[in-house]
Formats: structure tokens, C-alpha cells, sequence
């Protein structure tokens, strides 16, 4: 039987035809993985299901019967749960707060708190979330807010979980545990639709498959049948993926340091948050940086862009600006009421006001260069696909022409076409002489472009890897090698 179903969903957005005709179903007690480009329909899909949009057209049938949501609220009565791309918590609230609001547990009048408590420590215990329902949002990593996110759903019972890109925000380590919690819920019964852009993940997990391309299902495989190659070619089409350009080899003297870390030690409530880090990057190279989230990479970003007054030791910087590609677009990135275009001049330096013509002119090049796909520069840049967002954001953050460039988590959350473009435009820039600190979870990424590569944990660089460990031996060993040093083992 099927759990959901499909028939003829078409929806649009004035003249952008976002879902055309879209039929497929999706079994009860299974994994289903939607694929597609960014800004295939994969989204705006499953916002239809929860009840966030409504189709122009077509019908939804949940466990046979049809449906008409009017708001989330109704699929939550279906036991539908999403858990989006971006999360959507308050910072200032502990953890069970933000699980219940909304969604008391009631004795009389006031709030059943030992209920409610016991309740969310029972799933937490049951699906091995490993969280204190005590602690603030703003206090715990991001991964621990999507496994907060995963709390909520699971609170409310929901049984037809919607994930979109999941992992995206997740370590090696932690995507493993992720994949666990999936099998659990699947012993449990429940059914999954697994967005994602991880065609390994597709291969490991899905029971079924379905692709969207430009608005429209056109390929869909059960298990036995999934084909890695196959899926890349039918999420992209007849377009070519582009290849990133060969790195060169500059002469040793011109790799000089334009940012030099020595003995640099952070201490945050009272916590040793970076502890004696020595590290240099330098022009032509790329410097990976891998951990499991949380282990300091942040507070090591924020020392290089002088966020962080309080610590020992030394930094020396050849050139104090520097370009940042944050790993949060939505929080970090761009203010996503205004338009593409105001985005993309955000940080151009300027005497006096900046008239629509110049933004329009400066905006229109660079989406056009960088392949910014929107109906127009006045579109507003949190109506784009993430991976838009992300070509959008690299894009005006490569025109402002520093030396010094931070990419945190360049592609997560973007799709094959995307993610090859992104690569080829970091080891472009390496290749004209910048300096890259790239700070990834994607071992494969960082392994694809690192010229050297240093491991945290706990605060501290554990071990740096250099071009001849990354580039020879083993590629299975290589990995099982950092993996271990990422939670701890020397």
C-alpha cells in the first residue's frame, strides 16, 4: 500500500512552472529518495505534501485517501512531519521548549513539565539522539539542531517523515549515526522521502528512487536497479558537468603566508574552545580543515576574521581582508528579503547611495558569470534554490578580489552541476595565487582539492597531512585514517 501519492501536482510561480504533472507514489514502511538539480521541484514538492503550498492542480493521497491541506497543520494531523533544509528554532530557548511550542502537553491549565520532560527524554533515549533538553539553542552545534529539529517530529508522532538534505550538515561520523536512526525507524514502521544530492547516500539507503528534472519526474528505479552513474545522468540531462582545471605548481617561494597562526589558545566560558593552534596559509594552496562539527572550526574562522579579541599567542595577517563564504547562507550569508541583485552588492564599497542601475548592471554580469539562475535580479534571493544561494553568495564574495579567501562548507546543500562548478572556481583562484582555508565535513571534497589537510578535535589541529600523504597510498586506509583522528583516535 501506498503511504503517499502523487497525481498530476502541478504548481507555479507566475511564470515559472515549478512542478508539471508530477505522479509517483510512495510505499508504506520505505525509503524514498527524490532527486534532482536545485530548482528541480524536489521541495516545493514536499512543501505541498506538509501543506506549506498549495497545487495549482492535481490530487495527494495519504494512505489511500485524498487530502486537502490548507496549512502544516493539517499534515501534522496526518502525521506527516518535515524536517527542512533550514532549521527553525529559537535561539534563546532550551531544547524542550522549542520541541513543545506549540504542542503542550496540558494538565488543567498549566504545563505538564514532568510529562513533557519524560516523554522527550524517552525518545531521545529510544533513537540515541544524545541530547540534554536543557541546554539553549545557541549553545549546541548544528548538527545537534537538526537532531532537535528530528525531536519535534518524532513528538509529535508523526509517522510520513519528509527529509530535505539531511545529512548535509553532518560529519562522516555522524552521518552514519544518522543512517542508524533511519534503519530504526523503519523497524518502527514509519516511511521516509529523503532528499538529497549524495548519490552513495541513494545507494546505501533507498528502497525506491524518483528524479525531478526542470519540474518534471523522468527517471524512477527501485533498489535492485540503482545505478550511481545512471541517477548522475538523469538528474543533470544532456548538460556536461563541468571539471575543475588542473592545480599548477608555483615555485616554493612564491607560496608565502599571508596568514601565519602561532600557539593561538581560546577560552570561552571558561571552556578551552581552540587550544595552541599553529597553522599558516599561503598563496597557491588550499588548506582543508576537517572535524566533526563543533570541535572548533568555527572559533578558528572567527580568530582569522578578528571576531575573537581574547587570546594567547599570535596571529599575523599579510593582508587583514578577507573573504568569507559562511556555512550558514541562510543566517550568515545573505538577507534573504532583499533582492539578488542588493545581495550581490552588499559588500561593494561605496561612497554615497548605489543607484538601481549600477545594481542592476553589477548584478546582472555576475549572475550571468556564476550561472546565479533567478527570473530577474530583483527576484527576492531567498526565493532561489539553495544551490543558487550558494552560486550567488561564492559569486560576490570572489568579486570583492581578496587574497585571502574562507570557504566553510562551500557546497552543502547543492546539487553534481552546482558542486563541480564551486570546485572549479576554488581551485581557479588557488591556481591565480589566493590563499584558501577550506573547512568541509565532505571528506571527498576536501580530499578532491586540499593541498594539505589538518584535523581537529577538541580544539586542536591533531595532525596536518601534506600534498605527497594526500596524493599517495591507499584511498580506503587515507580515509579510515582521518576518520579516526575526527572523533579522537591518535
Amino acid at each position: 500500500m501506498y503511504a503517499v501519492e502523487f497525481e498530476n501536482i502541478t504548481k507555479s510561480f507566475g511564470l515559472l512552472t515549478v512542478n508539471d504533472k508530477v505522479t509517483f507514489g510512495v510505499k508504506e514502511n520505505s525509503v524514498h529518495c527524490l532527486l534532482g538539480e536545485n530548482g528541480a521541484g524536489k521541495s516545493t514538492l514536499m512543501k505541498i505534501l506538509f501543506g506549506s503550498y498549495k497545487q495549482d492542480s492535481g490530487t495527494i493521497k495519504i494512505r489511500g485517501k485524498e487530502v486537502k491541506f490548507k496549512s502544516p497543520l493539517d499534515a501534522i494531523d496526518e502525521k506527516i512531519g518535515m524536517l527542512y533544509q533550514h532549521f527553525m528554532l529559537i535561539d534563546e530557548f532550551t531544547i524542550w521548549e522549542n520541541v513543545v511550542l506549540g504542542n503542550e502537553m496540558n494538565a488543567g491549565m498549566k504545563l505538564d513539565y514532568k510529562k513533557i520532560k519524560y516523554r522527550l527524554n524517552e525518545i531521545i533515549e529510544i533513537y540515541n539522539l544524545g541530547l540534554d533538553i536543557n541546554k539553549k539553542i545557541c549553545d549546541i552545534s548544528i548538527s545537534q539542531e537538526q537532531k532537535v529539529e528530528l525531536l519535534k517530529l518524532l513528538y509529535r508522532n508523526s509517522d510520513i517523515l519528509i527529509f530535505d538534505e539531511p545529512t548535509a550538515v553532518l560529519s562522516p561520523v555522524e552521518v552514519n549515526e544518522f543512517f542508524k536512526i533511519i534503519e530504526k525507524f523503519k523497524a518502527d514502521g514509519k516511511t521516509i522521502i529523503f532528499i538529497t544530492h549524495k548519490l552513495n547516500e541513494v545507494k546505501e539507503l533507498a528502497d525506491r528512487v524518483s528524479i525531478l528534472r526542470k519540474g518534471q519526474l523522468v527517471y524512477e528505479t527501485d533498489k535492485a536497479d540503482i545505478d550511481v552513474q545512471k541517477l548522475g545522468k538523469e538528474i543533470i540531462g544532456n548538460v556536461e558537468v563541468a571539471e575543475s582545471p588542473a592545480k599548477i605548481s608555483p615555485n616554493e617561494e612564491n607560496k608565502k603566508s599571508f596568514i601565519e597562526l602561532k600557539d593561538v589558545t581560546l577560552i570561552k566560558d571558561k571552556v578551552k574552545v581552540l587550544d595552541d593552534i599553529t597553522i599558516d596559509i599561503r598563496r597557491y594552496e588550499i588548506h582543508g580543515i576537517c572535524g566533526v562539527e563543533g570541535n572548533g572550526q568555527q572559533e578558528l574562522v572567527d580568530v582569522i576574521l578578528q571576531f575573537e579579541k581574547n587570546i594567547s599567542g599570535t596571529v599575523m595577517m599579510k593582508d587583514e581582508r578577507v573573504s568569507i563564504v559562511p556555512d550558514d547562507r541562510y543566517k550568515r550569508g545573505m538577507i534573504k528579503e532583499f533582492t539578488v541583485g542588493e545581495n550581490l552588492i552588499l559588500k561593494k564599497p561605496s561612497e554615497g547611495l548605489i543607484s538601481k542601475r549600477t545594481v542592476d548592471t553589477a548584478s546582472q554580469y555576475i549572475m550571468k558569470k556564476y550561472d546565479v539562475r533567478a527570473p530577474s535580479a530583483e527576484t527576492p534571493i531567498g526565493s532561489l534554490s539553495g544551490g543558487n544561494q550558494q552560486k550567488a553568495i561564492i559569486a560576490r564574495e570572489i568579486e570583492m578580489q581578496q587574497n585571502t579567501m574562507i570557504f566553510y562548507h562551500p557546497t552543502r546543500g547543492v546539487d553534481i552541476n552546482a558542486t563541480a562548478f564551486i570546485h572549479s572556481e576554488i581551485v581557479s583562484l588557488r591556481n591565480a595565487g589566493k590563499a584558501i582555508l577550506l573547512v568541509s565535513s565532505d571528506l571527498d571534497e576536501l580530499l578532491k582539492l586540499s593541498d594539505r589537510l589538518s584535523v581537529m578535535h577538541k580544539g586542536r589541529l591533531i595532525k596536518t597531512f601534506d600534498e605527497t600523504e594526500l596524493s599517495s597510498g591507499n584511498r580506503n586506509n587515507l580515509l579510515e585514517q582521518i576518520g579516526k583522528l575526527m572523533i579522537g583516535i591518535h
